[in-house]
């Protein structure tokens, strides 16, 4: 399993704003799915969230250095 970082801006329409979420999937498609499962998306084919990445893009990002731990973490 790879972990899959689900980040939000300050978009008060997004789940949580300023942070991210940690998603537990064994591919990028399936992440998505669990995501859109817990937080359908807003507008349609739009997954409600700012960007996501897979955990090796996620080390050494800016937002990792910005952000503190996730708000959630989705298995």
């Amino acid at each position: 399993m790879k972990k899959w970082y689900f980040s939000f801006g300050s978009d008060p329409g997004f789940p949580y704003q300023n942070t991210y979420v940690i998603v537990i999937a064994d591919t990028e498609h399936e992440a998505v799915a669990k995501f859109r499962a817990k937080f359908p998306d807003r507008h349609e084919n739009t997954v409600n969230c700012a960007f996501w990445y897979p955990e090796e893009r996620w080390h050494g990002s800016m937002n990792e250095a910005l952000y503190g731990d996730p708000a959630e973490i989705i298995e």
